[in-house]
């Protein structure tokens, strides 16, 4: 075995545990927040990492970059994850509420929306100069919607890995199934950024 070989297997085990670990760091601060207080501002520390890590090539401690993106912007990350639970909570509800098929295929479309636009909401918080609710909304919804097949590639990838993981084995969606859709979703991100602008996203870029 070249030490090419050894290089490369060891860069795969250290992805596979470095999801693992953000995975499981989301889950403790999420818990520590009781869910609704933590779920927003951890998914942001997880997705700022991927940003780092997958974007910009670098790879800082885990744990000491994650508890400083939790903290840094708490209340606004957990806003965007009050706004965006709502809306698809709304959704959700009309979707299993109404008996018409034509308001339910209505709100099936207008859930995929809402899901792809909000998609890459803390990346668009990580990666760019963005400040106000408004602006990472907007953003959002530009690199999710804009770049579509980006959005449809990824949730796909995402859906048949929790399928696949789910026919395997439960343990595998508890050890990496959110790190393993912050992966995806960073790695989307990262691609639609590399095609939109090779440098960071200017404010006036998007509006």
């Amino acid at each position: 075995m070249t030490i090419e070989k050894i290089s490369k297997i060891n860069d795969y085990m250290t992805t596979i545990l470095t999801i693992a670990y953000l995975s499981f760091l989301w889950g403790c601060f999420t818990l520590l927040g009781l869910g609704i207080f933590g779920a927003g501002p951890a998914t942001y520390a997880m997705m700022a990492y991927y940003d780092q890590w997958l974007r910009l090539g670098e790879q800082p401690p885990v744990a000491q970059t994650f508890l400083a993106s939790f903290k840094a912007r708490f209340r606004q990350s957990l806003l965007i994850s009050w706004f965006v639970m709502a809306a698809l909570g709304i959704v959700i509800v009309n979707l299993f509420t109404l008996s018409e098929w034509y308001y339910q295929v209505a709100n099936v479309l207008v859930l995929v929306i809402v899901l792809f636009a909000t998609s890459h909401v803390y990346t668009v918080m990580a990666a760019t100069t963005f400040k106000t609710m408004k602006e990472i909304l907007r953003g959002s919804a530009l690199l999710g919607l804009g770049y579509l097949h980006y959005s449809i590639l990824a949730w796909t990838v995402i859906v048949m890995g929790y399928i696949l993981a789910s026919k395997v084995s439960l343990a595998i969606l508890l050890i990496w199934g959110v790190g393993f859709v912050g992966f995806v979703l960073g790695y989307a991100g990262k691609l639609i950024l590399k095609e939109y602008t090779p440098t960071k996203v200017e404010h006036e870029a998007i509006i």
